[in-house]
Order: C-alpha cells, then sequence, then structure tokens
C-alpha cells in the first residue's frame, strides 16, 4: 500500500500542495529518463539519478494523493501555486548534484543555485569544470531547463483536470505577460498544444544540430537549453567548443525563434489569423536584436576583424537578446569587446524576448507600452484636452493593462537596483555586482566584470548568491507571482486561525433584526403549509 493511499481518505483542499506535487512526479520522471542516460553513457551519475527519482516521486505522491485542487479561480491561489510548485521542484533538483559528489554537501547552497538557474532557465552556473561532469548528471543539468522553459505548470494543466477552473491563470503565469493567450477554448487543449509545439522545436533544433556535426548527446541536450532559452551547455566552453559556424548559425535560429511569441508560431504554422498585436511586438523583437547586432558591429569595429565581427555581434545580439546567455568569446575580458559595446549588451539583459515565450526580461510588449505611454504624455503635455488612446499594431491598449506594465517596470527596475546594491554591499565589485543582479532578475546568465561568459558563478561572493537565486526566481515567475505567493499563504494562515477562534466561541448569536426576519419567515412558512 503506498503512501497515497493511505492518505486518500484524509485529503485537504490545498492547489499550491496539490500542483507542486504534480510538478515533483514529472521532475521525478526527469531524473528516471537522465538515470537511463546515465546507465547508457556507463559515465557514473546512474544511481544518485535513480534514488533522486524515487526521494522525489515518493514527496509529490504524499503531496498530490493527501490533497485536492479548489475549484475556485482565485488569481492569487493561481499565483502562488506556480511560485510554490517551483521553489519545490528547485529543491527536489539539488539531490542529482549532492548523491553524485559533483557539488559536497559543505556547498549545498550551491547545489540549490545550480537547480534554481536550472528550472529558471538563467544559465549562471557554479560548476568550474563541466567537461569533467558525468553525461547523466550534465542531461538531467539540461533537462531542468527544459521542464522550466515552457512551465511545468502547463503540463500540470494538460495532465490535471482537477485544475480545469484556475488552469487559465496558471497558464498566464507561466507565460508572462499584460495579456494571455489562448489557442482553443478549452484550457487542457491549449497546455497540450504549447508543449506539442515546444516538443517539435526541440527536435527539429537537435536534428539541425546532428546535421551540424555534433554528437547525438550535445545535439540533445543543447536542443533542450536552447529551445527553453536557458544557455547552460555540456562545455565549459559553451558554444565555443564547437568551433563551428554551422552550429552557431543553428543555434542563433533557434534562440530568436524561440524568444518570439508561441502563439505566432502556432497561428503561423495552422495558418489562422492571429492578433496583429502580436506582429506589431515581433517587428519591435527582431528589431531590437538587429540594431542590436548593427550597434556591436559599429563600436567594436577597427578591433576586430569583419568576419569575427559579423560573427560575434550577431551571436550576441541573440543570444542575450533571446535572455539565452550561451558564450561564444570572452566580451569582458577581451581587448576587442569596448566598454561601449558592454553596455548594449547589458541593456539586452533587461528587456527580453517577447510576451508568450521561454525569454526572460521586462519583455518587448512592455517596452512598447512604456515608450507608446511615454509619448502620449508628451503630446498630452501640449494639447490637454486630447483624448490619446494607446495603440499597438490595431489594438488599443487599456488603460489597466498599460498601469500594469508601468508598474511591472518600476517593480523590476526597483528590485534589479536593490539586488545590485545588496551584492555589492556583499562584497562584489560594482560592476560585476550590479550587471550579476541585473543578470540574475533578466534570467540571463553571464553578466560583466569578472562573471563574464566563459566565467562560473563563483565569481560572485559566496554570501551574495542567495540574493541571486531571489532574483531569478522573481525573474521567470515574474514579480507579481512571486509577491503574491506571500500573500495567498498569509492569508489562508489568516483564515485558517479566524476559524479556529470561531469554532472556540461557538456558534454566533443573532442580532434582533435577524431573529424577527427568521420568525416572520417561519410564520410564512406555517401559512404556506
Amino acid at each position: 500500500m503506498n503512501v497515497s493511499t493511505l492518505l486518500a481518505g484524509r485529503r485537504f483542499e490545498s492547489t499550491p500542495v496539490h500542483v507542486s506535487g504534480v510538478a515533483l512526479l514529472l521532475v521525478a520522471a526527469g531524473m528516471a529518463v537522465s538515470a537511463g542516460v546515465a546507465l547508457i553513457d556507463g559515465g557514473g551519475g546512474a544511481l544518485a539519478l535513480a534514488a533522486s527519482a524515487a526521494i522525489t516521486a515518493s514527496a509529490g505522491s504524499a503531496m498530490m494523493g493527501s490533497t485536492t485542487a479548489s475549484d475556485r479561480s482565485d488569481s492569487p491561489l493561481a499565483f502562488a501555486s506556480v511560485a510554490w510548485a517551483w521553489l519545490a521542484v528547485s529543491i527536489a533538483g539539488t539531490m542529482p548534484y549532492l548523491f553524485s559528489g559533483v557539488i559536497g554537501w559543505s556547498e549545498a547552497d550551491n547545489a540549490l543555485f545550480e537547480s534554481v538557474s536550472g528550472f529558471t532557465c538563467t544559465g549562471a552556473t557554479i560548476l568550474a569544470d563541466i567537461d569533467g561532469v558525468a553525461h547523466g548528471i550534465l542531461f538531467f543539468r539540461s533537462m531542468t531547463q527544459w521542464f522550466g522553459g515552457m512551465g511545468l505548470i502547463v503540463l500540470a494543466v494538460s495532465v490535471l483536470p482537477a485544475l480545469k477552473v484556475g488552469g487559465l491563470e496558471l497558464i498566464a503565469n507561466e507565460a508572462p505577460g499584460p495579456t494571455a493567450d489562448r489557442f482553443t477554448p478549452r484550457i487542457a487543449a491549449t497546455a497540450r498544444r504549447l508543449w506539442m509545439l515546444y516538443s517539435g522545436f526541440t527536435v527539429a533544433v537537435a536534428l539541425a544540430l546532428l546535421a551540424a556535426g555534433t554528437s547525438l548527446f550535445d545535439a540533445v541536450a543543447h536542443a533542450f537549453t536552447t529551445v527553453a532559452t536557458g544557455g547552460f551547455s555540456t562545455h565549459s566552453a559553451s558554444i565555443d567548443f564547437f568551433d563551428s559556424l554551422a552550429v552557431e548559425l543553428v543555434v542563433i535560429v533557434g534562440m530568436i525563434a524561440c524568444g518570439a511569441s508561441f502563439s505566432i508560431h502556432w497561428h503561423t504554422i495552422m495558418r489562422t489569423r492571429s492578433r496583429l498585436r502580436g506582429y506589431s511586438e515581433l517587428r519591435w523583437y527582431l528589431g531590437l536584436i538587429g540594431g542590436a547586432a548593427i550597434a556591436l558591429l559599429v563600436l567594436n569595429s577597427g578591433k576586430l576583424d569583419l568576419g569575427q565581427n559579423i560573427r560575434e555581434a550577431a551571436f550576441y545580439a541573440a543570444s542575450l537578446g533571446s535572455n539565452t546567455g550561451y558564450g561564444l568569446t570572452d566580451y569582458t575580458h577581451s581587448p576587442f569587446w569596448t566598454p561601449s559595446a558592454q553596455i548594449v549588451l547589458l541593456a539586452l539583459f533587461l528587456v527580453g524576448g517577447m510576451t508568450g515565450s521561454t525569454a526572460g526580461g521586462m519583455k518587448v510588449l512592455r517596452l512598447q507600452i512604456v515608450a507608446r505611454y511615454a509619448v502620449r504624455e508628451v503630446i498630452r503635455a501640449r494639447h490637454r484636452r486630447a483624448v490619446l488612446p494607446m495603440r499597438i499594431g490595431d489594438t488599443t491598449v487599456a488603460e489597466d493593462v498599460a498601469a500594469r506594465a508601468l508598474g511591472f517596470v518600476l517593480l523590476y527596475l526597483g528590485l534589479a537596483l536593490a539586488g545590485g546594491v545588496l551584492m555589492t554591499a556583499l562584497g562584489n565589485d560594482l560592476e560585476t555586482g550590479f550587471s550579476g543582479a541585473v543578470s540574475a532578475i533578466g534570467t540571463v546568465g553571464p553578466a560583466l566584470g569578472e562573471a563574464g561568459p566563459t566565467s562560473s558563478a563563483l565569481a560572485f561572493e559566496r554570501a551574495s548568491r542567495p540574493v541571486m537565486m531571489v532574483l531569478m526566481l522573481f525573474g521567470r515567475l515574474e514579480v507579481f507571482p512571486t509577491m503574491l505567493m506571500f500573500v495567498a499563504a498569509m492569508r489562508a494562515g489568516t483564515r485558517s486561525r479566524y476559524g479556529r477562534q470561531a469554532a472556540q466561541r461557538g456558534p454566533r448569536r443573532l442580532t434582533r433584526r435577524e431573529t424577527h426576519a427568521s420568525t416572520r419567515a417561519l410564520k410564512r412558512q406555517s401559512a404556506g403549509e
């Protein structure tokens, strides 16, 4: 008799715990697959992965079997479900690193950092010698980003009918942005189609990398992290390890495609009419990447030869414009990269990809809204009585959507600033600390200063890495869901406390008005009989 059977008769309602249990079961399946890869490879790590899978599956079964999901549609509850599930899988994800000895038990905080960086698709790593790690562990490490890219909760909605009421809110939280989009009227069908599309992109990138000359293991692992715009590589030198223009071109196309909205991809493939606002955002997104590439080309001209300059400019514009974070050369210590070019990269850290994509950052749509809002206010200063609706493409942006976007941007920048102050206060130099905070909340991975693309997160002071973990969670799950996870928990505690107090007091005495109303109702009922 398993744990879920024992607890079946004593189930209590808790959507966050229930969803976390489902997420843990899915991660356990990924650990089991990775254990199989380790057995086939023979490089070690199979036992550690199998033990991790067993423990994670047991915990997930207990959490899922002892709880039920709520039937009410409640945004704070949906936010809390997403955030707590992410925290649960991040903690579970530390076990393969610790059990295999890749990271020592005395450095458990580093194992948590690696796990959080994986599931949030940040790509910052504390592994100094990635090439020396067993393939099974590296496969699981890449799979954490693949799970985190589209979102475990989207998969949970597609397989968990109990979430049919709040499912759309969960999907919206996993595909962050001012508005949500549906492919079909049914939420579970929408989630399944998202994963079908996501899996199709993964297979396409893996086949393209194979054709470009990589090994099967490298092709699959990099397909996971390219489609997730995560940036984990199986080599310390990242994409520069392959020294192949063909591999770089495949990765560039994959990063740009997956930094774009999956809604647009779906409507393009199905040849259905999508919202024109999405295509306006797509033009901005491609324009930002193209403009950044041209800016890098100009700013580094005369330092690099033309061919290498074009190659690096295109690669880093795509890698950091989509918040993937793959590395090619060390732009922080290279004498050929100018400080002004590095500022362009820092701006890309902040913006990120499109809404409805796997990329992090503020999102291009919010940048559009803020830009339109600023222009409108300048015009309104001259023409105070003018009615000036904000339009993106052929869509009018509602005032409440614009207000949420502006509020988000202010909170986002405020968190980045506060994180930068904490990072420098905890021992990092100014450039490394502030760029590390911006990189963490933008889920980019590499930063500036001592934490460039060929460095590891060991360049940051150990005491400052927990700050980065918090910023990663805020960046991946966005500001509002992460804040509301605590609000929902506090509200649940308050309800529970008031409920206990009411039970201790006994039944509430009726007021005189309530007593008279009850008496009149009884008299009418008697007269009717």
